[in-house]
Parts: structure tokens; C-alpha cells; sequence
């Protein structure tokens, strides 16, 4: 169920027994681990709950649906990709609406939020360099004695399960912690509560949705239009390999997987040339990265390209530690085409510049021709409903012929086709009577040809 503020429902006895069964398990494990689905359901049923994950998915979420998408609620699990072995972890929504998870979980968050808000307005600044503001647990142990230690050592995961927590964070192998403290703790300055807490988190997440869709729909607050779709496109696979980088230097072992759109709610990362990426670029770089081996999927939907839960590869990190996250330069690092020299008629030996020899240069396909063929069927189509003008469309039919002939050739020439797509591209985006359908013949053009 989709509603606007998590602190304005009332959950049912079912939903408020549910999480009251995980969080009372994390608080008596005594390494503070979450539960496994596979416990909370047989825990569940055996109190005589019929269904517990009909209970579970009946759990109010802010923002996108609780499969796909940016969105926030009482705990951190995606029902309909739910496996036995998926921990169930409380958000600290649950300890607005669960008065046994305050002690544990609500009270404590805050102290440690306002202790960070107060660092980092408190930590000097050069005006020379970036200053990065951290915090470790031992710091913090002295900053608030009064915690118990065991809750400290539960800091870093209880803030990267709430959606605007991103900084990078370490754990040493004696549970000493070390993480960064991201400037957006600012917004919080004002939640004096946990109400106030949750409430701000549900209006960010409704804003960054919100931007999305102005994104997509060219409302009148949108940014202006992309300087460069190709770049954005290549843009949004960076940002998302460099994102489940950083998720795995915080994870531990057993985590469960990320889900990929979260990246979404990452402002250092998810916004590229002034426009935040949408759902569905996401969608289609976490199937591109899966595609070259750069991740590894743990979880699909059928309406999805890629995987919505996933993780980085040794590959995936090679991409971005050698290659700043660059994939296009990844992909193609061992691509210097082959060469083939094709030897005319000769009885004889053939000398060094003799000239009976011609030197050809066959590079392997990067493309699929049949899918730059569809993709010309496709254009060709759409050309009407992109331009009234008899003259525009004879330009962009004569530029799309142009590309059918080059992939059509024996021998298709890379470089050919990278230029005739770039031509295509820039007339389609001169063509501004009809954005949706401009929307869709550029998506078309940059998927069906992302490799020529």
C-alpha cells in the first residue's frame, strides 16, 4: 500500500506483530543480526499468522512500489523477491510505529544523527581542499558513554538501510568502525524527533520521485534537454558500477544483495549532466553491466531488462579501479581490430613493400547489423510522426538509409556506422514537434546501435 507519510498510519495487529517478532530477535541476538525470512515465517505461522508475507507486502511504503524503484517503509525487505535466506531488518520508520524498537533502534539513531549533524558543522574546513568529515566508533563511544557498545557496533548498518545514507563506510575485524559523514545530514537538522525523522525522509523521497518525473514528462520544471543523450546513457552505467562498488566495500559477508535502484537516492551519483536518472535508465544499465559480466543479478522481475537485486564482479571492480568506472573504455580495451593481409597471385617470396600486397583491416563486430536493420524499420516509421515537414523527413530518411547501407555492408565498418548513428541522433533531436515520439526513436537509435 502507497501512501505519502509513514508516521500518518495506523498499522493493523497483524503488521505491528510481524515487526515486533523481527525486531525483538535482532535486539536479543547478541551480534545484533537480523533474522532470516526463513525464521520469521515459521516463527510467524507457528503465533498463527496464515500468511506472513501477504502480511509482510501489506506493509505501507512511501514512494515507488516495494519491488521497483526508490521507496521507504517499516523494513527493508522486497516481498515478491524474498528468499529464505534474506534478512528482515527493521527501518527506522518501524521505531516510530513500534514502541519496542525505540530503545533499541529509534532513540539511539538520533543521538548518533545529531552527534554527525554536530561534526560536521563543527569540523574545521580548508580552503584549499575538499574536507571529508568522518566518524568512527570510537569517537563516538566517547562522545555518547552512555550507549552500549553493542548498538555502536550496529551504527553503520543501521544508517546505509535508510535511504539517504550513502557515505562509505569500513569495519576492522575487531568491530571498530570507521564512516564517512555525507553533507545531506544537514537535512535533518530540524527532526528533533522520530516523527519529524520519518516525515522528512517520506518528503525527500516523494521530492527525488518527483524530479524523476519531471524528467520524463518535460514538465515545465525539468531541466533543460540532455546536452548529450549518448553521454547520459554511458553516464548512468558508471554511476550505477560505481555505486555497487561502494556497496560492497560496506557490506559484510551474508548481506543480501543491493537493490539497483537505490542508486537513485544517492545525489553524488545519480544525477549527470544536471538531470537525475529514471527508473527505466537504470533498468537498462543494470541489463547492460549483467550482459558484460561487470555484475552479477541475484533477483528479476518480468517487467525489468536487468536484475533488480545485485552485486559487483571482480571485472566490475577492475572497471572501476583501473578504468574510473569508464565501461564503454572497459568493454573495448582489448578491441584494436585484426589484421588480415590479403596476398594477390604470387609464385614467389613477397618482399616488404612489394606490390602484390594489399593490407585489409577487419575489425570484429561490436553491433548487430539486424539490430541496426530493425532499429532503421523502426525510425522509418516514426519519421511522420517526428516532423510535419516534408524537407526534415527527407533528411533523416536519407541519413537512415545511409545507416541501413552500412550495416547491410560485408564487411561492416565500425567507424562508418558510429558516425551515421551520431548523424541520426543529432537530426532526431532537431526534431522537437512530438518529444515523446523524440524520446522513443532516441532510445531506439542508442540501444539498438550502443556498440558500433
Amino acid at each position: 500500500m502507497s501512501v505519502h507519510d509513514l508516521t500518518e498510519v495506523q498499522l493493523e495487529r497483524e503488521q505491528l506483530a510481524l515487526l515486533a517478532m523481527i525486531g525483538t530477535q535482532q535486539a536479543a541476538d547478541p551480534d545484533g543480526q537480523w533474522p532470516m525470512w526463513d525464521w520469521v515465517e515459521y516463527k510467524a505461522k507457528s503465533f498463527g499468522m496464515a500468511d506472513p508475507r501477504g502480511v509482510l507486502d501489506s506493509l505501507p511504503r512511501v514512494g515507488a512500489s516495494g519491488s521497483v524503484g526508490l521507496s521507504y517503509g517499516f523494513t527493508t525487505a522486497v516481498p515478491r523477491i524474498l528468499t529464505e535466506d534474506t534478512r528482515i531488518k527493521l527501518t527506522v520508520a518501524a521505531a516510530w510505529a513500534l514502541d519496542e524498537a525505540r530503545y533499541f533502534l529509534g532513540e539511539p539513531f538520533l543521538q548518533v544523527l545529531h552527534h554527525m549533524i554536530a561534526l560536521w558543522r563543527n569540523t574545521p574546513r580548508s580552503p584549499n581542499e575538499v574536507t571529508q568529515v568522518s566518524l568512527t566508533s570510537e569517537n563516538l563511544q566517547r562522545a555518547l558513554p552512555q550507549m552500549d557498545p553493542r548498538i555502536i557496533r550496529m551504527v553503520p548498518d543501521t544508517c546505509l538501510e535508510e535511504p539517504f545514507w550513502s557515505g562509505l563506510s569500513g569495519r576492522a575485524p575487531d568491530g571498530s568502525w570507521r564512516m564517512d559523514v555525507p553533507q545531506r545530514v544537514m537535512r535533518y537538522e530540524h527532526a528533533t524527533d522520530l516523527r519529524d525523522y520519518v516525515s522528512e525522509t517520506c518528503r525527500q523521497v516523494h521530492q527525488v520521485l518527483q524530479e524523476a518525473h519531471r524528467n520524463i514528462t518535460g514538465g515545465k520544471s525539468a531541466p533543460a534537454p540532455f546536452p548529450d543523450r549518448v553521454v547520459h546513457l554511458n553516464a548512468s552505467r558508471t554511476a550505477l558500477l560505481k555505486w555497487l562498488w561502494h556497496q560492497k566495500q560496506q557490506q559484510g559477508p551474508g548481506e543480501p544483495m543491493p537493490n539497483v535502484m537505490d542508486v537513485l537516492s544517492d545525489d553524488d551519483l545519480s544525477v549527470d549532466q544536471g538531470v537525475r536518472f529514471t527508473q527505466v535508465e537504470i533498468d537498462r544499465a543494470s541489463a547492460y553491466l549483467e550482459q558484460h559480466g561487470l555484475i552479477r543479478g541475484g533477483g528479476t522481475l518480468d517487467q525489468m531488462a536487468g536484475p533488480v537485486l545485485a552485486e559487483i564482479t571482480a571485472a566490475g571492480e577492475d572497471c572501476v579501479e583501473g578504468y574510473n568506472g569508464d565501461v564503454g573504455a572497459y568493454v573495448r580495451r582489448g578491441d584494436n581490430g585484426l589484421v588480415t593481409f590479403h596476398i594477390a597471385t604470387n609464385n614467389g617470396n613477397i618482399a616488404a613493400n612489394s606490390t602484390g600486397v594489399t593490407q585489409n583491416s577487419a575489425a570484429p563486430a561490436g553491433f548487430d547489423p539486424a539490430q541496426i536493420l530493425a532499429v532503421v524499420s523502426l525510425i522509418r516509421q516514426l519519421t511522420p510522426a517526428l516532423s510535419p515537414e516534408a524537407g526534415e523527413q527527407q533528411v533523416l530518411l536519407a541519413h537512415t538509409s545511409e545507416l541501413q547501407a552500412a550495416a547491410e555492408a560485408p564487411v561492416p565498418d565500425r567507424v562508418a556506422v558510429r558516425g551515421i548513428t551520431e548523424e541520426v541522433l543529432s537530426t532526431i533531436r532537431s526534431l522537437t514537434h512530438s518529444p515523446d515520439v523524440q524520446r522513443l526513436a532516441l532510445e531506439a537509435v542508442e540501444q539498438g546501435t550502443q556498440n558500433p
